[in-house]
């Protein structure tokens, strides 16, 4: 991957102490053909709309995800043999991660923010972070006030002992809560459905192996656990304890990239293609868009449906796309489907 050495200069005085004048000095005399590029970093009026820590988290995380974008991942394709022996299909959502939304939404819903950076006092004095809730149900990780409105969100919390595995969890608990990977698994179900294959919802999600605590928060954890669940070649989920005779394969799908930045909302859907009774994974693909329609006030303000109707219409596409790399047969449909009634534990019925 080829990376032009102007965007180390540039990340390294991003993500760099203000205070550090031994650091910026370094780099400028290094880097002095690139002197104009890190003083634009160093202005006032920069530091003026976000705190320093803020500027080290969204510098270090954007940039570097923004350096990897050049690095493409390969389909891996089922073979012809393979894929003509597929006729069934169970659909299952992977965990979504929550949203992320920068510039973080307390600077709209908690003007007072801005001027926490004139005080003496850092501002996790004054704000937390937290997973929460808006009024459409969307989950964001993002900070709070201690007198905040929005309702605080536990995820991984202790196992329901009444699960059918430690990694899967039924839809039922996340009723009030919007999750796009459920969503991405209808559209599955409802592009798959067709003469030559059945494809069928199930009613248990896949359950990230999260921590709970502070990294429940931390949108790079998601990303590294996601990027494993993605990067394995046997599903962590014995399927054959499950009741699966019937079901010729198993498809698993989840998000990586979840996120407004500015006025660009960015997907990206992963998909795994699982043989039930080996576990073996063999066939996965990863597909991203973007979109620059609205600001994140304008989609999640009056219940979100903004937002919703955009990541189902950016997931629409990417579910197609994904699926055509693995060669799965598709019928273009626009009829909405509801959740099976064939749970996992009685599709053999």
């Amino acid at each position: 991957m080829n990376i032009n050495k102007s965007f180390f200069v540039v990340f390294f005085a991003f993500i760099g102490n203000k205070d550090n004048e031994a650091t910026y000095k370094l780099l400028h005399a290094k880097n002095r053909d690139h002197k104009s590029m890190i003083s634009v970093y160093r202005q006032p009026i920069f530091y003026a709309s976000h705190s320093l820590a803020e500027i080290k988290n969204y510098g270090a995380w954007l940039l570097l995800v923004f350096l990897l974008s050049g690095c493409v991942i390969e389909p891996v394709k089922p073979s012809s043999d393979t894929m003509a022996k597929i006729h069934t299909i169970l659909v299952v959502p992977v965990e979504s991660p929550p949203l992320e939304v920068i510039p973080d939404l307390i600077e709209s819903r908690f003007p007072v923010y801005s001027q926490y950076q004139y005080q003496a006092l850092p501002h996790s004095v004054f704000l937390e972070k937290h997973i929460y809730k808006n009024s459409g149900g969307v989950l964001i990780a993002g900070l709070l006030s201690k007198d905040d409105s929005v309702s605080v969100v536990n995820l991984h919390q202790s196992p329901d002992s009444t699960e059918k595995t430690a990694n899967l969890k039924s839809l039922v608990s996340l009723s009030a809560s919007w999750m796009p990977t459920f969503m991405l698994a209808q559209e599955a179900v409802s592009q798959l459905n067709g003469d030559r294959v059945k494809a069928l919802l199930s009613t248990y999600y896949y359950r990230l192996p999260m921590a709970s605590g502070d990294s429940e928060v931390n949108i790079g954890y998601w990303r590294k656990t996601i990027r494993q669940w993605y990067n394995q070649n046997r599903s962590s989920v014995d399927y054959r304890q499950l009741g699966l005779e019937h079901v010729d394969a198993v498809l698993e799908v989840g998000i990586e990239t979840y996120r407004i930045f500015a006025v660009q909302t960015s997907l990206q859907v992963l998909i795994k293609l699982i043989d039930p009774n080996t576990g073996q994974v063999i066939g996965k693909a990863s597909t991203k868009t973007f979109s620059a329609k609205d600001s994140p006030q304008t989609l999640l303000n009056y219940d979100a449906e903004k937002f919703k109707q955009l990541v189902t219409e950016m997931g629409k596409r990417l579910i197609t796309r994904g699926a055509n790399e693995l060669g799965l047969p598709l019928k273009a449909t626009d009829q909405s489907i509801t959740l099976s009634p064939l749970a996992i534990d009685t599709v053999t019925q």
